[in-house]
């Protein structure tokens, strides 16, 4: 009689899982081929195996204190004015004000860390501002003038950035474009934020409603857009400011490279298919049925490709920010080229019913080894921001990421799988595209 296997507790599961992802693991990952673990091992495997980290690891701008500590005295004093008008109404809601991001960045501030103070105070600035907005609306007190007014200057010095910049003086590509592609950012961001379309919609609110609730509403929301626009714009100025104290005096214009390297991959985009049509090529426009092949062919092309509305590749491009439009359309062109990578490598075949998390755990080991070789440890920083959403594949490439689970499990499986492998192909194309922007090639 052959005796029964030894059943194995959670503990010496869970066990035999750490050994697997140790930091060696590649060992024991490389020499099982998928579905011969099963996928209850396979599955948690996927949540420990290592992932790349954030690209802001790699490189940020830099954030003085002053910069940091500014946004920090805005978002306090943002806060207290709300609190004080908040008391006046007549509302059982209670005050919330940054809903505890005020205190975060003042503890990332003391930590020395500027980057994560700046981005905690603007985030928290957003819910502040727009319960103070909302409070000043209640009260009687809106001012759409002054608010308006407040919109076109910032609108006016977001432009003034943008005509700054140019002619792009760099002294190393690498480097000085991402800076560049951050104060773009940064000009984009609040431009976009101060915005008179929504003024608009608040003024008649204000004349229909007579400050009602969804005028209070309305204009708390006015009041954080200008005010999280202030943020993103005086950080523009400041990166500049910065850049251009760096700056040595042999900087060289960037602007005939990026221009050609973006009428490059113009070309390149220029009548690619869309989503849609990619779909129908594999045959799973419209299904009769669905499963792991069908799935995996509208994801890969809703992923690469745009949709049949014609819309721009990312929403970094936009006509004048060079940088922003010359990056963003490198990242559609890698996009395209790792779709075809992508379905290449699929090993998922028409008529399969099931998948094997074990090919997500390998993808995943696949996935590391190319971040290694394309990223590695000090990669130049424009790269890192090209890079930066294949980067995000791998890092949700899990199976029940953020303990959230898909039914059936399959498609949970395939989607941890997909995000590796996309990951992959899309890391692969990226020097290609770097290389162009900077001018390498």
């Amino acid at each position: 009689m052959v005796p029964a296997p030894p059943t194995l507790s959670r503990r010496r599961l869970l066990g035999g899982l750490g050994s697997l992802c140790a930091a060696a693991g590649t060992v024991a990952v490389g020499l099982t081929k998928p579905a011969v673990l099963p996928d209850v091992l396979t599955d948690e495997a996927t949540k420990h195996y290592p992932t790349p980290p954030e690209v802001s690891a790699h490189w940020q701008p830099t954030v003085t204190e002053s910069h940091a500590q500014a946004v920090i005295d805005l978002l306090a004093e943002t806060v207290e004015e709300g609190k004080q008008l908040w008391s006046q109404l007549d509302t059982n809601r209670p005050f919330t004000g940054a809903g505890g991001w005020l205190e975060d960045a003042r503890q990332a501030f003391r930590d020395g860390d500027t980057n994560e103070a700046l981005s905690d105070a603007t985030y928290g600035l957003q819910f502040a501002a727009a319960d103070l907005g909302k409070a000043r609306a209640e009260l009687g007190n809106a001012d759409l003038q002054a608010l308006a007014t407040q919109a076109i200057a910032l609108r006016d010095r977001s432009r003034k950035v943008a005509s700054d910049i140019t002619p792009y003086l760099v002294d190393d590509p690498g480097t000085d474009l991402a800076w560049y592609l951050r104060i773009e950012q940064e000009a984009m961001i609040g431009k976009h934020l101060a915005t008179w379309d929504g003024m608009e919609s608040a003024a008649e609110s204000i004349e229909n409603n007579n400050g009602g609730t969804s005028t209070s509403h309305d204009y708390g929301d006015l009041v954080a857009d200008v005010l999280v626009a202030q943020v993103h714009v005086r950080a523009a100025e400041r990166f500049r400011d910065l850049l251009a104290e760096a700056r040595s005096e042999s900087a060289t214009s960037h602007t005939e490279q990026l221009q050609t390297a973006a009428n490059q991959f113009r070309t390149r985009l220029e009548g690619a298919p869309t989503a849609e049509e990619i779909q129908s090529r594999y045959g799973v426009n419209d299904p009769e049925s669905v499963g792991p092949y069908e799935v995996a062919h509208i994801d890969l092309a809703r992923w690469c490709f745009p949709s049949g509305v014609p819309t721009p590749w990312t929403i970094d491009v936009e006509e004048g920010l060079l940088v922003s439009t010359a990056v963003g359309l490198s990242k559609g062109v890698a996009r395209i080229r790792a779709h075809e990578f992508a379905v290449d490598h699929l090993v998922v075949e028409q008529g399969d019913e099931g998948f094997d998390s074990g090919h997500a755990l390998a993808e995943k080991r696949r996935a590391r080894r190319v971040h290694e070789q394309v990223i590695g440890s000090d990669p130049p920083p424009l790269l890192t921001r090209q890079a930066a959403r294949a980067i995000e594949d791998l890092q949700v490439a899990v199976v029940g990421f953020a303990d959230s689970y898909e039914q059936p499990m399959w498609r949970e499986r395939l989607d941890a799988y997909l995000y590796a492998l996309l990951g992959r192909a899309k890391l692969k194309q990226y020097p290609a595209v770097y290389r162009t922007v900077v001018g390498e090639e």
